[in-house]
């Protein structure tokens, strides 16, 4: 309104597209951004930050880095790279989409947008395991993933990994060796693969899984700290992280550390006492920081999964997820939670929420504990 009540002659300024507004806010924060959880915990969506970016509660959630960044950067500029995704049939997957993994809601650097290929609905599929470890592997290591790695993926487990040289590959190619679905997650953007030499690997896991990256297409390669980066989401994704060879002194380490600070199981594959490749397998063991893996038995079992002796005649397809469910599993986490406080998180009646905590255990998704306490699996 003006002066005296008058209608200003301006029309309002139309909102921007809300999928323009999350590629902004990624822009501004930058991968792993350890804000990222303060930015939507302070305005609950990326559209509410840009609105709010000139304000003090922005800076102060965001950082002044990120805070001057936003001043710089508008949506509207990242319509082209919206649209390259789609000419490239990249999935984008902003943190309010329905496919976004639900287990990095839960980290506080979570990634506010990323890219994928293949299927995404994979991504959010219970009895994930991280399969991880060196890149230059001995006969051994190469020969324990890929017995362990088929022995999970004939019970159903979902193999998560890197798809690095070495050990990385060897538990992707043990799930598709047995037609099951696989998760990729890169450290570089979504349109390169890295190693070059796994093109051929990449576009199998395409057909019965996904490729996931928090770098967009045409971006720069971010280098080394881009494996890094990635490998918190191989340890958020999964629901328990297998190493299968590892020197002391190594990024396969990283990714354990990560495990450790986010609550998952970690297992590790025994090895020579007189090979620095099981160096650091044994250094976790000899801590008490992992549970020995012998066979894939051991965490099919510590995973509740059931034992295969054979792989399924059909492919594996993912079980749908009605948006109750999503709400209910978007609440429960590592740490267990009882039906009071899963109704205040989730807003829903008792009688919804145990129904839908019902389902989900049926899924294998969730985990009843005594006292009616629920946890994620």
């Amino acid at each position: 309104m003006g002066p005296e009540g008058q209608t200003s002659l301006f029309a309002p300024e139309p909102a921007p597209d809300p999928l323009l507004c999350w590629l902004w806010l990624a822009h501004v924060l930058g991968p792993a951004s350890p804000h990222a959880g303060r930015v939507l915990d302070a305005f609950g969506g990326a559209q509410e930050a840009w609105e709010a970016r000139d304000t003090a509660e922005f800076r102060q959630a965001a950082g002044l880095a990120a805070a001057k960044r936003a001043g710089q950067l508008v949506p509207e500029q990242f319509r082209a790279l919206a649209r390259r995704c789609a000419a490239l049939r990249v999935c984008i997957l902003p943190f309010d989409d329905p496919d976004y993994p639900l287990a990095f809601s839960r980290i506080p650097d979570m990634p506010l947008v990323l890219y994928c290929t293949g299927d995404p609905v994979w991504l959010n599929e219970p009895g994930t395991v991280g399969i991880v470890g060196s890149r230059k592997p001995t006969d051994y290591g190469l020969q324990a993933a890929a017995d362990i790695g088929e022995a999970l993926a004939r019970s159903g487990a979902l193999i998560v990994s890197g798809l690095a040289d070495g050990l990385d590959s060897a538990g992707h190619r043990a799930a598709v060796k047995n037609g099951c679905p696989t998760i990729g997650i890169l450290g570089v953007p979504i349109d390169r693969t890295y190693p070059a030499a796994n093109v051929a690997l990449r576009h199998t896991i395409e057909q019965n899984g996904c490729i996931l990256s928090e770098y967009a297409p045409g971006e720069s390669t971010p280098g080394p700290v881009g494996f890094l980066q990635r490998n918190r989401l191989i340890a958020a994704l999964s629901s328990a992280l297998l190493v299968v060879e590892a020197r002391e002194k190594s990024g396969t380490m990283s990714t354990v550390s990560h495990a450790e600070r986010y609550g998952k199981p970690v297992f590790a594959v025994p090895g020579s006492i007189y090979s620095p490749d099981s160096a650091g397998t044994n250094r976790l063991l000899h801590e008490g920081r992992a549970r020995a893996a012998c066979s894939g038995a051991d965490l099919v079992q510590a995973l509740g999964l059931q034992a295969s002796a054979a792989p399924e005649a059909e492919t594996r397809q993912p079980d749908p997820m009605s948006d109750t469910e999503r709400r209910v599993l978007a609440c429960v986490g590592p740490q267990p939670l009882g039906v009071e406080e899963l109704c205040v998180r989730s807003g829903l009646p008792t009688a919804s929420l145990l129904s839908t905590l019902m389902k989900l255990q049926l899924t294998g998704r969730v985990t009843c504990l005594p006292g009616k306490r629920y946890v994620l699996r």
